[in-house]
């Protein structure tokens, strides 16, 4: 079944306006040309600070007027930038011998994959950090790293050159001995679980592993959905898929653990 993926809640601009506040009349003030001091009054305060409230008035209508008056070069750059892309996507499509149309189904896949890895990194790191409250400082502490787009070697010769590479959107979380990977690329995102000693071969070592899970991508008109290949695990939301993949990491770094333990007590 496929899930609509849902729009995060937008969140609320941050209020303008915190006013501040200016005291120049203050008794420890020095002196003035008269060398006298006696001749402040609340008055005389409050005129001064009505004068500052004109000047600092006056600036902003300069700064608005400046600012309305620059509306043209702006718009002028949205529309230079827009023509810009379009011109840059037909040439790619020519370059690779493609329709433009399937460039633009490649990028919508590819926002769409780095949208659900975004969000998938902020639920496990949410975890993380409630469970790190008791796990902190032991072989169960998680710690959790996003890479965004990287592109790496998946295919090298005898002689260690590179021959094909691929471009991944990643994120990762590690206890002492286990690793979560979670990778998208194209209209999917695949999640490994993997020694943390073997995380520096990147996906050269993953090539080695099948996924514990994969999710499945899927943009129409209606809409971007996903859903998980094989229904494993079994769940129709990101929530719940992260609390599964976050138990699993645990559960498998508690089960080596222990295994290194017994390994210990025989040697």
């Amino acid at each position: 079944m496929w899930e609509k993926k849902e729009n995060p809640k937008g969140k609320g601009s941050r209020k303008d306006g915190d006013k501040r506040k200016f005291l120049d009349a203050h008794p420890a003030k020095p002196k003035g040309p008269s060398g006298q001091g006696g001749g402040i009054t609340p008055e005389s305060v409050q005129f001064h600070a009505m004068q500052q409230s004109d000047q600092i008035a006056n600036v902003a209508q300069q700064v608005l007027v400046y600012h309305e008056s620059s509306d043209g070069a702006t718009n002028s750059g949205t529309d230079w930038m827009s023509r810009l892309k379009e011109e840059s996507m037909n040439f790619l499509a020519e370059q690779r011998g493609v329709q433009l149309q399937q460039l633009y189904r490649e990028a919508a896949y590819k926002k769409g994959v780095e949208v659900l890895v975004d969000k998938i990194y902020g639920l496990l790191q949410r975890y993380a950090f409630e469970f790190n409250q008791i796990a902190g400082g032991t072989e169960l502490h998680v710690s959790g790293t996003i890479s965004g787009d990287v592109t790496e070697a998946t295919k090298v010769n005898r002689m260690r050159e590179i021959e094909e590479t691929e471009t991944f959107f990643r994120a990762r979380f590690s206890t002492k001995l286990f690793s979560l990977v979670v990778r998208g690329k194209d209209d999917h995102i695949d999640f490994y679980l993997l020694p943390t000693s073997r995380m520096l071969a990147g996906s050269l070592v993953e090539g080695e592993y099948k996924p514990i899970s994969t999710l499945q991508v899927r943009i129409a008109e209606q809409g971007m959905m996903w859903r998980m290949a094989d229904a494993i695990p079994p769940v129709d939301n990101l929530d719940k898929l992260c609390m599964w993949l976050f138990t699993t990491l645990i559960e498998e770094t508690k089960e080596a653990t222990k295994d290194e333990e017994d390994e210990g007590k025989k040697a």
